[in-house]
C-alpha cells in the first residue's frame, strides 16, 4: 500500500485486507434515487455515478440498502460508528479500496506505470469532456471493477491523517480512530493523471454546509463483509440490489450500467479480531436554520427604481448561462456573451472599460475578459472566480482551489495562499492593494480569511456562523460576506463589529456595494436552486426597504459600475 517516491502521505508499507464484496460499479445515480427518493447530482443521468454526496450520504445510503434487503445496518446514525462485524453495507475502507484498485499490481495504475493508457481506463481531466460520464464504459481493472480510476472520488470509511500510514495495522487498517475529514480516493472527471493513480489520497469534510464550494466529483461505491452472502428480503420488498455474484475473473466483460452489481474482491485473510472492529465516532456540521423577518419592499420593473450606474450580472433569461448589463434601475438588459459556452463571475474593471469572467471551456473554466459592450472576449488564463488589482494591473483568481495572483502585462503567476489550506474561494483584492480576503475551508467550517501577498498573516473574520463570498466597502474599512444561512452580513475588516444586514426565510446571497457605498446590491431566492433575482437596500439611514432590480428569469452574481449606458 503506497506508493515509492510518491507524496509524504503514501509511504509503502505491507498490509493485508480480509475477504470483502465490492461494487462492480459507483453507486449510479439511478439506483440512489430507486433507494432514497433523491437525486443530489448536479448534472442528471440515470447511469452516471450519484455525485454531490456527502460522507454521510453515502453511509445513509449503506444503511438503506441492508434495511431493505433485512441486513444488519453498519452505521450508527448518531455517531456514524461503523461496526464492521455487521453484516450489512458500508463504505470500503482505505486499504480495501486501494488492494481492489490494485488488483494484484504493483504499479502505478492498475494497467501499468504511466499514464499513457489511461484514458482506455477511466474518466479524467483529458478526456471527461469537463463532467462525469456513464459507468462501466471503460476496460475494467484485473478484478472486474470499472471506473477506479477516475469518474468521480469515491468516499473511504477511513479519517484522513497525513501521517497515519507509518502508524497503521497491518491486519486490516481502518484508519485513525478520529479526524476532521474523510479519505477520498481514485480521482475524477476534473482530475489530472497523477490524481488518478492507485495511491493518491484526497480528503474532504465529512459534510459540506456552504455554498462556496462545489462538491460535484464525490460519489462512492459499496462494500459488504465475505461470510454474509444471503440477501435477506423483506416481506414484499423488491431486491434492489441483487445477491452478490461469484468471484469476478480478470477478463474484460462487458458494462451493465445502471445494474448495481457487486463484485468479489478475492479474500486474503479473516476480518476476525482485525482492528476494525473497534468503531470510531464522526463529528457533523449541522446546518443552521434561516430567519423569518419579513423586509417591506418595492416593486420590480424598469423606471421602478432610482439607482444609476450599470449592472453586470449572470442570467438564464436567454436560455443559456450569460452574462447581461443593463442600467442599475433594471432597464435596457443586453446579452453580452451569446455563446454556447456557461459564463459567470463577471467583474468591471477598476476603469469600467473592461469586463473579466469565468467561462467554461471543454467543460474547464477559464478567465476571459472582453471590451464592455462584449466585444474582443479573449482567454487570461485557467481559473475562475477572478478580482481585480485596485490599479487594474493584475488579477487574483482561483485555480485548484488554491488562490494565485496573475501580472496581466507579463503574464506571472504566484501563488498566495498557504499550501495547506486546499480548499479556497472567492477572493477579493483590498482597495489599498496590501491585502486579500478569501474564503476558505481548511479549518473544517467556511471562514473568510484576510491575508497579506506573502501568504502569511492571516487572521479570520469573526461572524457568528459559517461565511464566505467577502466583498470590501471602497474604503477597505468594511468588508461584505454571505452566510451559511442565507443571509448577507457586513464585519469590520478587523475582523470584528458583526451586522446581520438581511432577513427572511427565502435565500439571499452575492453581495456587493454600490458604486457611493451607500447601497447593498444582492440576491435573493426561496431555495439554492433559484431563481434568483437581483434586490438593491439601502445602507443609509433606517429606511431598509428592499428594491428588486430584477423579475425575469434567475439573475445572480453581479457587479456595479458607475459608469450608465445609453
Amino acid at each position: 500500500m503506497g506508493s515509492a517516491g510518491g507524496r509524504a502521505d503514501e509511504i509503502p508499507h505491507a498490509v493485508t485486507v480480509g475477504s470483502f464484496y465490492l461494487d462492480r460499479y459507483p453507486v449510479t445515480q439511478e439506483i440512489y434515487g430507486k433507494v432514497t427518493g433523491t437525486n443530489p447530482s448536479k448534472r442528471k443521468n440515470g447511469r452516471n455515478p450519484v455525485e454531490q454526496t456527502q460522507w454521510t450520504d453515502a453511509a445513509k445510503f449503506c444503511n438503506a440498502c441492508s434495511v431493505l434487503e433485512g441486513l444488519t445496518p453498519c452505521y450508527n446514525p448518531k455517531t456514524w460508528a461503523c461496526d464492521f462485524r455487521a453484516d450489512g453495507y458500508r463504505l470500503p475502507t482505505e486499504a480495501e479500496w486501494e488492494y481492489a484498485c490494485r488488483a494484484g499490481t504493483k504499479t502505478r495504475y492498475s494497467f501499468g506505470d504511466g499514464p499513457e493508457k489511461l484514458a482506455g481506463y477511466g474518466w479524467f481531466k483529458d478526456n471527461s469532456g469537463g463532467a462525469p460520464r456513464p459507468v462501466g464504459r471503460k476496460a475494467p481493472n484485473g478484478f472486474g471493477l470499472y471506473d477506479m480510476h477516475g469518474n468521480v472520488w469515491e468516499w473511504c470509511n477511513d479519517y484522513y491523517r497525513d501521517d497515519y500510514y507509518p502508524k497503521s495495522p497491518s491486519l486490516d487498517p481502518c484508519g485513525p480512530a478520529k479526524g476532521k475529514t474523510r479519505v477520498l480516493r481514485g480521482g475524477a472527471w476534473d482530475s489530472t493523471a497523477e490524481k488518478c493513480t492507485s495511491a493518491y489520497r484526497f480528503k474532504e469534510f465529512p459534510t459540506v454546509t456552504d455554498a462556496c464550494f462545489g462538491y460535484d466529483s464525490y460519489g462512492f461505491r459499496r462494500a459488504r463483509n465475505v461470510g454474509n452472502t444471503g440477501v435477506k428480503k423483506a416481506a414484499g420488498e423488491a431486491n434492489l440490489t441483487p445477491s452478490l455474484p461469484a468471484p469476478v475473473a480478470s477478463e474484460a466483460r462487458p458494462a451493465q450500467p445502471g445494474r448495481p452489481e457487486v463484485a468479489m474482491v478475492a479474500p486474503v485473510a479473516s476480518k476476525a479480531g482485525g482492528a476494525c472492529l473497534a468503531p470510531a465516532a464522526a463529528a457533523l456540521l449541522p446546518m443552521p436554520a434561516s430567519g423569518t423577518v419579513v423586509v417591506p419592499e418595492t416593486p420590480a420593473g424598469p423606471g421602478a427604481s432610482p439607482l444609476r450606474g450599470t449592472i453586470v450580472f449572470v442570467s438564464d433569461r436567454g436560455g443559456a448561462l450569460d452574462i447581461w448589463k443593463m442600467r442599475a434601475n433594471g432597464e435596457n438588459p443586453v446579452n453580452l456573451t451569446g455563446d454556447p459556452d456557461p459564463d459567470a463571475d463577471p467583474r468591471f474593471s477598476p476603469d469600467g472599460k473592461e469586463i473579466m469572467y469565468t467561462s467554461m471551456r471543454g467543460g474547464f473554466p477559464e478567465i476571459r475578459m472582453m471590451n464592455r459592450d462584449g466585444s474582443g472576449s479573449r482567454r487570461v488564463t485557467a481559473g475562475s472566480q477572478a478580482g481585480w488589482s485596485p490599479d487594474g494591473g493584475s488579477i487574483i483568481f482561483i485555480r485548484d482551489n488554491q488562490t494565485f495572483v496573475r501580472e496581466l502585462s507579463t503574464g506571472k503567476e504566484k501563488l498566495v495562499t498557504p499550501g495547506a489550506w486546499e480548499r479556497c474561494g472567492v477572493p477579493a483584492w483590498s482597495p489599498d492593494g496590501m491585502r486579500f480576503a478569501v474564503a476558505s475551508r481548511h479549518t473544517g467550517s467556511i471562514g473568510i480569511f484576510i491575508l497579506d501577498f506573502s501568504g502569511l498573516g492571516n487572521r479570520a473574520l469573526e461572524t457568528p456562523e459559517p461565511a464566505c463570498t467577502p466583498v470590501w466597502s471602497k474604503d477597505g474599512k468594511r468588508i461584505l460576506c454571505q452566510t451559511v444561512k442565507g443571509h448577507i452580513g457586513q464585519v469590520g475588516a478587523d475582523g470584528r463589529n458583526w451586522e446581520q444586514l438581511t432577513f427572511g426565510a427565502d435565500i439571499q446571497h452575492y453581495p456587493g456595494y454600490s458604486p457611493d457605498g451607500k447601497t447593498l446590491l444582492f440576491c435573493r431566492a426561496p431555495t439554492m436552486q433559484g431563481p434568483w433575482q437581483i434586490c438593491a437596500m439601502s445602507l443609509d439611514g433606517a429606511d431598509r426597504g428592499i428594491i428588486r432590480i430584477t423579475l425575469k428569469g434567475s439573475n445572480f452574481l453581479p457587479d456595479w459600475d458607475p459608469g450608465e449606458e445609453k
